[in-house]
């Protein structure tokens, strides 16, 4: 049997195909162009109306409105972000900035500050965080009390947010981390770290204006021998009769009363 062969059915005919979706497909696809169209020129359209800071600390908040010098006839969409980023970064005390936009006119600025460890004569009254980054003086809206760091020498042509590149400087900062981590009262007891220009560290307690003899090495155990001493003996021995503390000897604390050569000896 061969296809002409007359027993041999034709094939049957193919409906034509109804293409109904396409139809329906090219005024939706109009639709949402004239959509796009629209929400474009709206946003467009949206006029910035205010500047919002978070987490300001020490900066006050009208000094970043002022970096970010954003024209109050600005649209929304029309604030370069990055540009205003590099302008808050030029404010030491800004470590980090990330800005969003937020409906419907708001340009919203979160920020992370340098936190100052200490104040540091050095010629001049600096602000240092804890990796060295040197800080203007700054009349913060919160009290700064801060350790001082003396007898690192002077710092000539450095910057503001710029790091200290002074050993001195960083054994400095180190042993301060070294009492914030021992106990907060144990970093606030301290007013004055002086590095004595590479010379025994002094340390001056808050409590009395006397010198504590820290020499170099072992902060962590001579912060702690400290601590336990000046718990024990010299707050029930009147602190104004101290004329000095000794750290530098193994397991032990030298001290000195005032007046009295009789009480000098190891603790």
């Amino acid at each position: 049997m061969t296809e002409d062969d007359p027993a041999v059915p034709a094939p049957a005919r193919r409906a034509p195909v109804r293409r109904y979706g396409l139809w329906f497909l090219i005024p939706l696809v109009a639709g949402i162009a004239v959509l796009c169209v629209f929400s474009w020129e709206w946003r467009e359209g949206l006029k910035y109306q205010r500047i919002l800071v978070d987490g300001a600390r020490f900066l006050p908040v009208q000094q970043l409105f002022t970096l970010a010098a954003v024209p109050p006839t600005s649209t929304l969409y029309s604030i370069d972000l990055y540009d205003v980023r590099a302008r808050l970064l030029t404010q030491p005390f800004v470590k980090s900035a990330v800005i969003n936009r937020q409906f419907p006119g708001t340009l919203h600025v979160n920020i992370v500050e340098r936190v100052p460890i200490a104040a540091v004569n050095a010629g001049q009254l600096w602000y240092v965080d804890e990796e060295g980054t040197m800080l203007p003086y700054l009349q913060a809206p919160v009290r700064l009390d801060l350790p001082v760091i003396s007898g690192c020498g002077d710092f000539p042509g450095i910057h503001p947010g710029e790091r200290g590149d002074n050993p001195q400087l960083m054994e400095a900062i180190g042993l301060l981390q070294t009492a914030q981590a021992i106990d907060s009262s144990m970093y606030h007891f301290l007013s004055e770290v002086n590095m004595s220009s590479g010379k025994d560290i002094i340390l001056y307690s808050t409590d009395v204006g006397v010198p504590i003899i820290f020499g170099r090495g072992d902060a962590a155990k001579k912060l702690l021998r400290l601590q336990a001493f000046w718990g024990d003996f010299v707050k029930s021995n009147n602190a104004a009769r101290l004329r000095y503390v000794d750290l530098r000897f193994e397991d032990q604390v030298v001290v000195k009363w005032l007046n009295d050569d009789q009480q000098s000896g190891k603790m």
